[in-house]
């Protein structure tokens, strides 16, 4: 329910306790793991990663009501984990301007999933899932936002691992404008999960 408070911790506390820092794509994280016994060369990795790195990494990342995790892609795959808090919906756009809106979370039944996994090179964002009360699964209609909800007790805490690791030098954040021309049927969440440029 969306008035029901889903921790007792808040989003400021947590922030403390892991040590989480804001993210330049929206929310807070703390990089917890990087596996620095194995380093690949850029030469033994596919032309799509820039620089060497090692085999896997991973981060906390916390995302409060009221934000959201712009649009950008990356060349390795990384896996979503579901910790605590309200419902994260990971938006996924690929190069045939398919949306896909998978709902992490605890509900099992009612379709959420503890883990995600995201390909390499696809587009994708994420935003808390009761963010939105209702949008268009084929862009016909208008993206309808939520009430806002207390980002201090309303908030996502997720870890996400990457595998090889994630190297800052090989994301590419999204342009709203480039994205816009290639998928107009994604204007609604485009416009969502990029900032204005």
């Amino acid at each position: 329910m969306a008035g029901v408070m889903t921790t007792t911790t808040t989003a400021t506390e947590m922030c403390k306790l892991l040590n989480l820092v804001p993210h330049p794509g929206g929310g807070f994280y703390k990089e917890s793991f990087r596996d620095s016994d194995i380093s690949l060369s850029a030469d033994s990795l596919p032309p799509r990663y820039k620089v060497e790195r090692p085999v896997s990494s991973a981060i906390y990342f916390l995302m409060p009501a009221g934000t959201v995790s712009c649009i950008h892609r990356i060349p390795c795959t990384e896996l979503w984990h579901f910790y605590a808090g309200d419902p994260m919906t990971v938006f996924e756009l690929d190069e045939e301007g398919n949306m896909k809106h998978i709902v992490l979370g605890m509900d099992i039944a009612a379709g959420q999933t503890p883990q995600y996994k995201t390909k390499p090179m696809v587009w994708f964002g994420a935003y808390p899932t009761k963010d939105i009360a209702e949008f268009p699964e084929d862009g016909s209609n208008p993206l309808v936002k939520a009430a806002p909800r207390d980002p201090e007790y309303h908030y996502s805490l997720i870890g996400c691992t990457c595998a090889p690791a994630f190297q800052v030098e090989d994301c590419d954040l999204a342009t709203r404008s480039e994205l816009l021309a290639l998928h107009p049927e994604a204007h609604e969440f485009i416009e969502y999960l990029t900032k204005d440029n």
